[in-house]
């Protein structure tokens, strides 16, 4: 009698060697990409500076004592940002041409620039000084969501030395995961800030690889889909700069979250409306990733709307994706008093220094009333942005992943609406820095190419810069010609403007439909019915 067998589709063939402009670009976008990383590691070899914070005591990490002045400091950190996005810039574009690099070196060179860079300073933010802060009150027996760092600094302790005075009557804003997370290096370091610095820097830099690991996992067996996951994560300046440099949390909350992917995958999220065993196991393991990366940072949240559209016709799995979130949050907050979550609601009304209203506020004016209404407009425009790349993203890529507990119609349905409300959050919200990209990239690398790859790498340009030198504010730093400019007409007003291009590019290229994928060039054709299901008798 007839039996169905099932014959996966094989690795594509690739087409003959690459044009010789696509192998140019993507040389000079690896070269880019190498020299903005190097530059990375000088300036924070370099000791202590503008961008460079003061750790006090011996290595690790480890640098120099060379004082540089604050203006090579800022251009050379301008240097690195903008070197970076344009070879990262380089590489999509001769990947689209067909240039294919073996992703396992790509892999290997990520690991060693990790590594280079967790055994240096950190960079361009004196957050990673406040995580070893709240990590060391929190290790003292003290609440970090009642106890302000201005206690540990006033008390002597030789971490509480080192709080950044911006934020030393600020209590934790940030999740129990990451509180815990900040405790286990207070515990690794003990009282020292050097030492416990780097030992955050060290989970930084392995939630970084591991994310890397599970994003060539999502991609699936195909090299061109790996290779772009490694460009817009692993070898990409602006994320080395900010979640390994800069040591910053958000990179736990990736992690969690590519883990909460990878678990919708593998349980076949969405693809049936019974939604058996698999699918509820892995919508609940699902869930619980969710809501742990939501207990890093709130804003990791959205990305559940991804995994709980892709769970939409199986209740089942659709109450099991819900249940393991709601779990696993309650469970990090209960922990908790309820300064957490009022510490944390308390944020979501602030904003930033690359805040995209900012013109438009200044034409508000200040008070309550018009910070409300700046609010309002932010929140509505953040819904309106998600609707609409919600019905304009290109379709996300599908396809069988390898490995026995893979089936064949295994795919990334929740990748796209999960990119399409974070992006619509990220663009339009007046609470926003560079390194909330982490929640970007990693998305955004599991989407086919499309026209958002450069519009996201000049907004990642434009929000660094803002933050420049990073260390210490521009105001205190001498008054140069580069820092009064940055200070009085790029912060207020380029910064912004430019911001608000870039939304403008997004919603235009949307409306008319343009956002669409950039297909791959095509390789020979493949054998005769390969990929399908043959009849054979038995």
């Amino acid at each position: 009698m007839g039996v169905l067998i099932w014959k996966p589709m094989p690795e594509p063939v690739l087409a003959p060697a690459p044009r010789r402009a696509a192998r140019l670009a993507g040389r000079a976008g690896l070269a880019l990409t190498g020299s903005a990383v190097a530059a990375v590691l000088l300036l924070c070899l370099a000791g202590p500076s503008a961008a460079v914070p003061a750790l006090g005591g011996d290595g690790p990490p480890w640098s120099f004592s060379a004082a540089p002045a604050a203006t090579p400091v800022i251009l050379l950190c301008a240097a690195a940002i903008v070197a970076g996005a344009l070879g990262t810039g380089a590489g999509l574009y001769a990947l689209r041409r067909g240039w294919r690099p073996a992703p396992g070196p790509m892999l290997a060179v990520s690991a060693a620039a990790v590594l280079a860079l967790v055994l240096v300073p950190p960079a361009g933010s004196t957050d990673v000084l406040n995580y070893a802060v709240y990590g060391r009150i929190a290790a003292l027996g003290h609440d970090p969501y009642v106890t302000a760092p201005a206690w540990l600094h006033a008390v002597g302790d030789p971490v509480g030395a080192f709080a950044p005075p911006a934020w030393r009557n600020a209590p934790s804003v940030y999740g129990p995961v990451a509180t815990w997370a900040q405790q286990a290096a207070s515990w690794l370091g003990g009282a020292s800030m050097a030492r416990t610095v780097f030992a955050w820097k060290a989970m930084a830099g392995l939630a970084f690889l591991l994310s890397a690991l599970l994003l060539d996992r999502l991609a699936g067996p195909g090299r061109a889909r790996r290779v772009r996951a490694h460009l817009l994560w692993s070898l990409n300046p602006l994320m080395l700069w900010h979640v390994v440099a800069g040591g910053h949390v958000d990179g736990l909350g990736t992690l969690l979250l590519l883990g909460a992917f990878l678990a919708a995958r593998r349980g076949d999220l969405g693809t049936g409306p019974r939604g058996g065993s698999g699918g509820v196991g892995g919508g609940l393991v699902a869930g619980v990733l969710l809501g742990a990366a939501a207990a890093v940072k709130a804003p990791f949240a959205l990305a559940g709307a991804g995994l709980f559209w892709a769970a939409r016709r199986s209740p089942a799995t659709l109450a099991a994706t819900a249940a393991g979130t709601l779990a696993a949050l309650a469970a990090a907050y209960a922990t908790r008093g309820p300064e957490a979550l009022a510490n944390v609601a308390g944020k979501v009304a602030s904003r930033a220094l690359a805040d995209p209203w900012r013109v438009v506020a200044a034409a508000l004016g200040e008070g309550p009333e018009a910070a409300a209404l700046e609010g309002r407009l932010a929140l509505g425009a953040a819904v309106l942005a998600a609707a609409l790349l919600c019905l304009r993203l290109p379709a996300a890529p599908s396809g069988p992943l390898a490995g026995p507990l893979a089936g064949p119609q295994a795919g990334l349905q929740a990748v796209r609406p999960a990119l399409a409300c974070c992006l619509g959050w990220l663009l339009t919200s007046p609470m926003q820095h560079p390194w909330y990209d982490a929640l970007l990239f990693p998305l955004l690398a599991l989407m086919p190419a499309c026209r958002l790859d450069g519009l996201m790498l000049v907004r990642g340009v434009v929000t660094s810069l803002v933050y420049l030198p990073g260390a210490v504010g521009l105001l205190a730093l001498p008054p140069a010609p580069l820092v009064r400019w940055a200070a009085e007409v790029y912060r207020p007003w380029v910064a912004p403007l430019a911001s608000d291009v870039v939304i403008a590019c997004v919603v235009a290229l949307a409306l008319a439909g343009r956002l669409g994928a950039r297909p791959l060039p095509p390789g020979p054709a493949l054998p005769a019915g390969a990929g399908r299901a043959d009849q054979r008798t038995s």
